[in-house]
């Protein structure tokens, strides 16, 4: 039987990637070039959409000449969700992408936190808009760049640019633009939605939304020819790269949750139904399947407060591992696997992020911190509450999930570290599972390409096929007990200090 592949596109807010699948899902080749970040003033981060594209470019052609063009059946696209990406009458870019963690809109989102706009457009859309939602950006734009709004024929997505230089097709799916200008039930764009936010004028700019597994088409002849690829091949968009890692892991069904364990801690649950709770905090999405929705809940710092640690406060151990000839992340596992859970006292709280915390409650000046210290405590306590602290912020996100979790499926970076998993598992009482692969939002994203051209059934075929797990990680019954019990502390605690983090900023600004 001839081979036949799919190709998975994923452009991050880091860098880009093609990766080259076989039809059952296994990781031929993959190239990534890093993105350069744009930040002329704080709180702004925006891309270059010409040099994404010309990247996308030249990480396509390298893998699909590994392999006969004729058998590559299609190309998958997902990317970064949230933000803003616009192009003129002519197809080019009116000014760089507004990036997911883009924070120049805090006007727009405080004004409306404090007219009850969100809180009403949340009953309807099941998000808290935050300072990235294309809602608030596009008001920003209103307000300061009016003239580079107006030249825009569409506002759209990072994916939805690269799937419109490959098909000359302008247009959306549904998981991208439910965050947060889509009626949660109806999965259209809702006219009261627009009205509240202040951009119903702009609806003619919004692009048409399909389900990700329709929203394909052929490549236009001139960039397969650019691509080396088949003229005949097909190009999908979607979903984005949040529910594009949960169908690579195999978390269609109601009840599964795909934690991303990466420079965040993105924790979601799949749904058979919408649901909105808790009240007012993270996001509710649609998933790649028809009848599936997601509820979010993401800790804006996951790795980050392991690599800070050993890079701020850590060089022991650094060193240790260095003079031993150990990887750092396999040396730091063992240290901190002989401390005790609860870290001989010491706790940290994750909030690592100049933004704070956002899941499963808001507080935009709240900071990580080390508390419990004392004269005994020694640096491998503290490199274990690193990673405790990380395991509880997501036991906090999952124990305000509105349906019950049955079982956690892990990817990112931090999958990596079997003894974080095992603290996971423990720490959740449910089980947590890494499964095969590495590149998971590319995979997604083929998986979709394939259901759409019909090399799957539908997307439960494609996760039967594909799926497997590499390491299933139970419970510990009596290491759960503890842990819900440091998860009662670490609660009270973050609770306590709500106030002190007000206090603190107000000194700070008058230290200032």
């Amino acid at each position: 039987m001839k081979s036949e592949y799919l190709i998975g596109i994923d452009s991050g807010t880091t860098g880009i990637k093609a990766v080259l699948f076989d039809i059952d899902g296994r990781e031929v080749v993959q190239h990534h070039i890093p993105i350069t970040a744009i930040t002329p003033y704080e709180n702004w981060y925006e891309e270059d959409m010409t040099e994404i594209w010309d990247k996308a470019v030249q990480c396509i052609q390298i893998v699909a000449k590994t392999v006969d063009s004729k058998a590559i059946r299609g190309i998958g696209i997902t990317g970064q969700g949230d933000g803003l990406w616009m192009i003129d009458k002519d197809g080019n870019p009116v000014r760089p992408g507004m990036c997911y963690c883009d924070g120049r809109t805090d006007e727009f989102i405080s004004m409306w936190r404090a007219d009850g706009t969100l809180e009403k457009a949340f009953d309807i859309c099941g998000t808290a808009a935050f300072g990235s939602a294309m809602s608030a950006e596009i008001r920003w734009m209103e307000k300061h760049e009016k003239e580079n709004l107006d030249k825009a024929v569409v506002c759209f997505h990072v994916k939805d640019w690269l799937f419109y230089k490959m098909t000359g097709m302008i247009s959306s799916d549904e998981s991208d633009m439910s965050l947060p200008l889509l009626n949660m039930k109806t999965r259209r764009y809702d006219d009261e939605l627009l009205r509240l936010f202040g951009i119903e004028q702009y609806k003619d700019k919004l692009p048409e939304v399909y389900p990700s597994d329709k929203n394909f088409h052929q490549i236009l002849p001139e960039m397969a020819q650019q691509l080396g690829l088949d003229p005949e091949t097909i190009i999908a968009s979607g979903p984005m790269d949040i529910p594009a890692c949960a169908l690579s892991s195999g978390v269609i069904y109601d009840g599964q949750a795909c934690t991303i364990m990466g420079t965040a801690a993105i924790h979601s649950l799949s749904m058979d139904t919408p649901r909105i709770e808790p009240h007012m905090s993270g996001m509710t999405f649609t998933h790649a399947l028809q009848g599936r929705w997601m509820r979010l809940l993401s800790s804006l710092s996951g790795t980050p407060n392991l690599e800070w640690f050993l890079r701020e406060i850590g060089g022991k151990v650094v060193q240790e591992a260095e003079k031993a000839g150990r990887n750092i992340y396999d040396y730091c596992a063992e240290l901190a696997e002989k401390v005790p859970i609860g870290s001989n006292g010491v706790m940290y709280h994750p909030y690592l992020m100049a933004a704070g915390e956002r899941a499963p409650f808001f507080k935009s000046n709240i900071k990580a911190s080390f508390t419990g210290i004392s004269f005994v405590t020694k640096v491998e306590d503290m490199l274990r509450s690193a990673y405790e602290g990380t395991a509880l912020a997501m036991l906090d996100c999952y124990s305000h999930m509105p349906i019950e979790v049955k079982e956690v499926f892990c990817s990112g970076g931090g999958a990596k570290s079997e003894f974080w998993m095992q603290m996971f598992a423990d720490a959740m009482g449910k089980d947590v599972v890494v499964c095969e692969g590495n590149e998971h939002g590319a995979r997604g994203a083929a998986m979709n390409c394939g259901v759409a051209i019909g090399i799957y059934d539908d997307f439960e075929d494609a996760v039967s096929r594909i799926v497997k797990v590499r390491k299933r990680y139970t419970p510990v019954p009596e290491n759960t007990e503890k842990y819900h019990l440091l998860y009662d502390l670490y609660v009270k605690g973050y609770k306590l200090m709500m106030d002190w983090w007000d206090l603190r900023t107000q000194t700070m600004q008058e230290l200032s």
